[in-house]
């Protein structure tokens, strides 16, 4: 039985190949026995209009891995996905590698939630970590998805 009070949260953009994120993220549920949960917040130039069919299509990929999938509208991505973290009771994140540019989402829901590991998912879909100072876990951890 799933602990429904505690979750692996999913972090997407309005990219079509952050499924690989879900998948990821379905196989550490799994081995947690922890609920799913996907969020994406796009930011709010993007309006209701941005990104629909990806959005769409990252919905079903989330029904499809039994999470649900929650859109916000908000400038400030790092902090809103660290509220809603707590809000569902993460007990991990997975998020996608950072880009050039780096926009810091990375670094400030590290610095607002030390003590959940972050799983971040290259596009060649190897799996690397940063892991609270109490846990011992690999830089790197290979998850067949």
């Amino acid at each position: 039985m799933l602990d429904s009070k505690k979750a692996v949260l999913v972090c997407v953009t309005g990219q079509h190949d952050c499924d690989r994120l879900i998948h990821a993220g379905k196989c550490i549920a799994q081995q947690r026995n922890v609920q799913l949960q996907v969020l994406c917040v796009q930011p709010t130039s993007k309006g209701v209009n941005g990104d629909c069919d990806e959005l769409e299509y990252l919905r079903q990929t989330s029904k499809e891995a039994d999470a649900e999938m929650t859109v916000y509208f908000n400038d400030e991505a790092a902090y809103t996905a660290a509220a809603f973290a707590r809000h569902v009771g993460a007990v991990h994140i997975v998020t996608g590698m950072a880009e050039e540019p780096v926009n810091g989402f990375i670094d400030v829901l590290h610095s607002l939630l030390p003590e959940i590991p972050i799983s971040m998912v290259a596009k060649d879909k190897k799996v690397y970590n940063i892991c609270p100072e109490n846990m011992g876990c690999m830089p790197r951890l290979a998850y067949s998805f």
